[in-house]
């Protein structure tokens, strides 16, 4: 197994894997992000990089997203290599591929003049929490994300509350 940085040629591969991971989302959303990705070579207009994992028959088993922001939940410098996402297809895990990974996501992060890397994972995702732990991450605690739409400010859902 090697690690790679990603090119078109990889790009089915990569929205297989990205649609395993973000199965939540829809399937145009995944195809309109890495277009973009591709088009500018930045996510959310931030540096951006996908490495991928290659197996021994140069197939694509895993990837990490990584962009460099100027902070994250509980890191002291800045910049902060940020884990925009981390994938291992089931069949290939616990075989090394997520520890290349992420090591060669560090030298990244290195590179682009970063001393931290932070990331995140859902509360309920006890897999990625412990592989986050043996990779040497500390918690940096829980906290709730909230969104709301303001295309309609006319619909007022707190109305008669305070």
């Amino acid at each position: 197994m090697h690690i790679t940085s990603y090119t078109t040629s990889h790009r089915a591969d990569w929205i297989r894997m990205r649609s395993d991971l973000f199965s939540d989302e829809s399937p145009s959303l995944i195809e309109e992000e890495v277009t973009q990705i591709e088009a500018d070579g930045t996510l959310k207009s931030q540096p951006f990089v996908c490495l991928l994992a290659l197996d021994d028959n140069e197939r694509p088993v895993g990837f990490i997203e990584l962009t460099v922001r100027s902070s994250a939940e509980d890191c002291m410098t800045s910049p902060v290599g940020y884990i925009e996402a981390w994938y291992v297809d089931a069949d290939s895990q616990r075989q090394g591929a997520g520890k290349a990974l992420m090591y060669a996501g560090f030298e990244w992060a290195r590179s682009k003049g970063c001393r931290e890397v932070g990331s995140d994972a859902r509360v309920e995702n006890q897999a990625s929490t412990a592989a986050h732990s043996a990779m040497g991450f500390v918690d940096a605690g829980v906290i709730r994300c909230f969104r709301r739409s303001i295309e309609n400010l006319d619909d007022d859902p707190g109305s008669g509350t305070t």
